[in-house]
Formats: C-alpha cells, structure tokens, sequence
C-alpha cells in the first residue's frame, strides 16, 4: 500500500465516520455525589496482607518476529556509544548541581540495566529486548546530552537538535504512511500479523505524539535539553527498529496483502458493537443497563468502571478506521468484545446479590478467581488460534494479568502499613473483579474476532 493510498483512504474514512458513525459518549467523572450508601470495605493491613495467599501471575509476553542477534547487538552498542563520554561516577568538582549530577547517574544507570538486560535475552525475548533497546537509548541520550550541555554552546547544540528533530520527525511520517499490511495467509499468520502491525502502529503513533509535543530554547537548563535529545533519540531507535523487523517480516515469499482483510474485519467488529447498543454512560445509564433501583454508590462505582473499558473500545475502533491504522482497530475490536462480556457478568453478578456485604476474604476469593479463569484461558481450546501463540489475544492476556500484578502491589501498599492502620480495599476489590470478568470472557472474544478475520 502507498503513502498516497494510505493518505487518500485515511481522508475517505474520516469522512466516512463523520457521517456514518454515532459517537458513544464518554464520561470520565461519575454522575453522583457521595450520599452515604457506598459499601465500606475496610480492615486493618495485617488482613490486607492475607489477600494475596498464591503466587503472583506468570506473564508471558508473545513475540511475533525475531530480529537478527546483529541487529540488536546494533542497538546496544549505540547505547555503549552514547554512554562513552559520560563518567563512571561523578562528584561535586564534575558538576556542583546536586539535582543535575543525580539526573545524570540515574539515566546512566537505567540505559545500563537496559542493555544488560538486552544482552542477556535470548531466543524470543530478543524481539522485546530489541524493542527495549529504544528505552536504553533514550535514557543514554539524555545522560550524555545534559553532561555535554554543561560545557557546550547553547546556540550550535538547540540547532543541531531542531535539525535532527526534522530530519527524526520525517522519518517517523514516512515509516507509518508507507506501512503496509501483509502475512501468510493462514488462521495462525492472519493472527500473527494483527499482532505485528499493532505493535508496529503504536510505536509509530507512540513516536509522533512525543515529537509533536517536542521543543527546545537555548535558555532551556541542561536537563531539559538531555529530555529533549533523548525524546530525539527514542524516535530515532524506533524507526531504526521497525525498519529492521519490516525487512526481515516482508523478506517471506508467502506472505500476501492483508489489508482488505483487516479492513473488512475492523469495519464488522464496529458494526457488531453499534448492533449491541451499549447505552452512553450519562445519567440514565443505569436505568438503561437495568439497574436504577441499585441503591449502593460502591457497587454503581464498580459498574461505571467495568463500562469504561467498553466505550473506550468503541470509540478505538472508529478513531483507527479513520486514521488507517487497521491493526489498532482490530485491538480495540477484541478489547470491546472483552470489555462488553466483562460488563455483562459483573452487571449479572451484581443483579444477583453476588456482589455484597463484603469481606476480606471476597477480595482474596476474586483474585483466586482470576488467576483460575487466566489458566484456563490459557488451556482452552481455542479453534486456529491458541493463547500461546502470538495473536492479540496472546497480548491481551499479558495485559490483563500485569493489571492484575498491579492491583498486587496495591495491596501490599496497604499491607505494609502500620499495623494499628486501617485500610481500605475497595478500588482493589473493584479491579480484581473487572479482571476476573475479562479473563473469564477472553476466549469466547477472541473467537468473535478471529471470525471476523478469517471470513
């Protein structure tokens, strides 16, 4: 697909969408105030602690190409570059600013983390670790800039980055509108490649956005311009990355166009969400959902959360069509399929009386719950498209269950405070809860989408 084509049909679809498409409303502020009816889900942190009594989730994250050993060795060896004239350690007498010379060692020591963590990766966790190396450099880059910026001419150094933002900024462009969409035509490398072209798209879009907020002054102090150099930086590695994985992902003899496909798809995953209906989130929605009469502002919290990921999922998938970036679409597709039967068990969960009077062990039952439904999404038979083979469905997990590692660590938050202390796990409940749903909803989404896609 041309950069022409891609620009051509990206006007069209806009176009499209403002015609054809009802946006569903967003909400991101709850339509009520406190009256005293919320469920209270409170203990003292030694209880809290008593919450995470398994282990926490492995997560796997799918790889959908390798690049070469060469390539990556490449990329850290620009981090060992960047780093080559930056000191091992640093005093006062090498830069009297405190806040400077701390700024310096931190990212010093975050790109050499990175690398080694690079260098030690091996078989599929290369692909990550190349993808990483975009980290380490950025964190080199500001290191070795905010250190040069001491000494250097303000003048010379601001024009040297406005250039390479420039020249960084075209390259980004370039890259995303010539993306074209291909992959062996089987279920398995259809899948494969909705993975590879959404990780593709968003490190892309992920670059754009930061070199659009870019910006330099030569009155700027030396740490915001080591920010702006590695913000360069970061942009530079990504095209050099997905360059590299482009030609080696084009480089099949078998692969074919995919973009009707993914189009096709994404344009049916929008119009079986408009035929669900799923009601705006606006004053009435709970009346809407069949709810009105809940009566319990904790439990109307937790529904209003579980409909979010749901409404952002719609509006994803019409933003992507319009953009042209197919792959995203189609996350977003599977993300509503999640989030919309996740809805609809916590909303039936909670219209049955499942969800009340409260307890530590509730909390401790849900997240045992969601690390049961997580292994046996991971063992369902799932027809051409597995959960460990790479697909969005294989992403998704991941995402989920570091959500889940995330809600972890709430918690012990709270179980590491003082003993006497009473805390509070209602948010934590709330999300082990939505997860739960969506672990439990995932291969059942997965196979609406795949149907979709091999149509």
């Amino acid at each position: 697909m041309s950069g022409n084509h891609r620009k051509t049909r990206r006007r069209f679809l806009a176009g499209l969408g403002a015609v054809s498409s009802v946006a569903v409303a967003g909400c991101s502020t709850l339509p009520w105030e406190d009256d005293g009816t919320a469920t209270s889900l409170r203990m003292s942190s030694a209880e809290a602690g008593s919450v995470r009594t398994d282990d926490e989730p492995m997560i796997e994250w799918p790889a959908p190409i390798r690049p070469a050993e060469s390539a990556l060795e490449d990329g850290l060896e620009r981090v060992d570059a960047l780093l080559a004239d930056v000191p091992d350690s640093l005093g006062p007498d090498d830069v009297p600013n405190g806040v400077v010379r701390e700024s310096i060692a931190e990212k010093r020591d975050v790109a050499i983390d990175t690398r080694e963590d690079g260098a030690d990766a091996t078989g599929a966790a290369q692909y990550h670790a190349f993808r990483e190396t975009r980290d380490a450099r950025e964190a080199a880059r500001h290191a070795a800039t905010t250190w040069l910026a001491i000494d250097a001419e303000r003048q010379p150094l601001v024009a040297e980055l406005r250039d390479e933002r420039d020249a960084v900024n075209a390259a980004v462009t370039d890259r995303h509108e010539a993306l074209e969409y291909r992959g062996t035509d089987t279920a398995e490398g259809r899948l494969r490649a909705c993975l590879y072209y959404y990780q593709h798209e968003t490190d892309l879009a992920q670059a754009d956005r930061i070199l659009d907020r870019w910006s330099v002054a030569e009155a700027d102090d030396v740490l915001k311009l080591g920010e702006s150099a590695s913000t360069l930086e970061f942009a530079t590695a990504t095209t050099t990355v997905w360059e590299h994985l482009d030609a080696r992902w084009l480089a099949d003899d078998e692969t074919v166009g995919l973009e009707s496909t993914f189009e096709d798809a994404l344009e049916h995953s929008i119009a079986a969400a408009d035929e669900v209906g799923f009601p705006a989130q606006d004053d009435d929605w709970f009346e809407a959902i069949g709810l009105g009469d809940l009566d319990d502002q904790y439990l109307e919290f937790v529904l209003w959360r579980a409909g979010q990921p749901v409404e952002d999922a719609q509006d994803g998938m019409r933003e992507a069509l319009r953009e042209g970036d197919l792959a995203t679409g189609l996350y977003n597709a599977l993300g509503f399929e999640v989030a919309y039967r996740g809805f609809e068990t916590v909303r039936d969960r909670i219209a049955d009386g499942d969800v009340r009077d409260l307890s530590v062990e509730d909390v401790r039952a849900e997240r045992r719950e969601a690390l049961a439904a997580a292994q046996q999404a991971r063992e369902a038979e799932l027809e051409g498209g597995s959960l460990t083979e790479p697909s969005l469905g294989a992403y998704i997990l991941a995402e989920t269950l570091r959500s889940l590692v995330w809600v972890d660590d709430s918690v012990r938050r709270a179980a590491d405070r003082e003993p006497e202390t009473t805390v509070s796990l209602t948010s934590q409940y709330r999300d082990y809860v939505r997860h739960r749903s969506h672990l439990e909803t995932l291969p059942d989404a997965i196979e609406a989408v795949r149907a979709r896609l091999l149509e």
